[in-house]
């Protein structure tokens, strides 16, 4: 290098003075040629000045010719001793040029390469130069791999590496955005709609399962007379459920009810209650009448008798025999000595 060095010096004040570089050369014993240039041979000898290699090649010491780079190598100026290797997440096409870094959407793992890869669906770059491509996260999608992951909306999941949100399936929902799961629809509840909260049941509806997309109506004698109602509930005894979304009514004076019915039943003939809510009616006892099933028994009069239960009427005493007061079951046989 200092032979170089010294060359050079003599030579350019020696051309100052005009001196013929044909002159120069017998003169100097030029020392070999530096790395990162050539020195063409010029017949007997080398040329004195060396000559700078141009970008995209090298040159080591004592050269005449400089060498090309080898591919996915660069040697981005001129006089290179040596070609640097393209590095990781860069690709370098042209070995003149500095590395040009991995564009958005792809990447380069090893050293030494010309070109980039295409990220696989379901990933993408953060930023450039990327050795490796990254997977979708959670919860979101990437639809291309030059741009940032998207956040699913509610109503939607994804897993990882994902082009596309998915739907929650029938009977699951999900409130949240960026969510990688649905949640399953509790009892009492329908969900028609992934993207909003489970909705009650209805009144007059139940529904006993999970992940259902609707409410199912109360069988017959059951009722729900309140929202969110996994099961329907059975009907009372002394009670009606003609409407299943409205708690059982009572049953009136002079009818009754067992459990489970849509109506009740009036006392047959001969039957009794006049209390609200009975489970049975009563029979009508002997010396008794019941003409009305919401009323007392009322007390055979003086003169009649009744001897079996369950009548709404009396019997008038046959000649003979009599009954003095009310509520006879049996006519008494007139004495002797006696009229009747």
């Amino acid at each position: 290098m200092l032979n170089h060095i010294l060359v050079v010096l003599v030579v350019s004040i020696y051309a100052c003075w005009g001196v013929p570089l044909e002159q120069i050369v017998p003169v100097f014993n030029v020392g070999d040629c530096p790395a990162g240039y050539y020195c063409p041979s010029n017949g007997l000898t080398r040329s004195i000045i060396p000559q700078a290699c141009p970008p995209g090649t090298f040159s080591h010491v004592g050269a005449s010719l400089c060498t090309p780079c080898r591919e996915g190598d660069y040697a981005a100026k001129s006089a290179s001793a040596f070609c640097d290797v393209c590095p990781i997440g860069h690709m370098c096409a042209d070995a003149t040029l500095n590395p040009v870094p991995c564009p958005l959407g792809t990447f380069n793992p090893n050293l030494g390469l010309t070109e980039c890869f295409p990220c696989e669906a379901g990933e993408y770059t953060p930023s450039l130069h990327r050795p490796a491509c990254t997977y979708c996260p959670l919860g979101h999608y990437c639809e291309s791999a030059t741009e940032q992951p998207k956040v699913c909306p509610p109503g939607t999941f994804s897993d990882i590496k994902q082009t596309a949100c998915t739907s929650c399936p029938a009977g699951y929902y999900n409130l949240k955005n960026g969510s990688s799961q649905c949640t399953l629809c509790p009892p009492g509840h329908f969900c028609s709609d992934p993207s909003v909260p489970p909705t009650p049941c209805p009144v007059g509806t139940e529904n006993q399962l999970h992940g259902q997309t609707g409410c199912y109506a109360c069988g017959h004698g059951n009722y729900s007379d309140t929202t969110g109602n996994s099961h329907c509930h059975i009907c009372p005894a002394g009670s009606q459920c003609n409407d299943p979304s409205i708690s059982p009514v009572l049953c009136g004076r002079g009818t009754s009810s067992a459990q489970g019915q849509i109506d009740c039943t009036t006392c047959a003939a001969g039957y009794y209650t006049t209390l609200v809510g009975s489970t049975y009616c009563n029979i009508c006892g002997p010396g008794r009448y019941c003409p009305i099933a919401g009323d007392e028994p009322i007390l055979c009069p003086p003169g009649y008798a009744q001897i079996n239960p369950g009548q709404v009427s009396c019997d008038a005493c046959p000649p003979g025999t009599y009954a003095f007061s009310a509520g006879h079951a049996l006519c008494l046989p007139c004495p002797p000595g006696h009229v009747c």
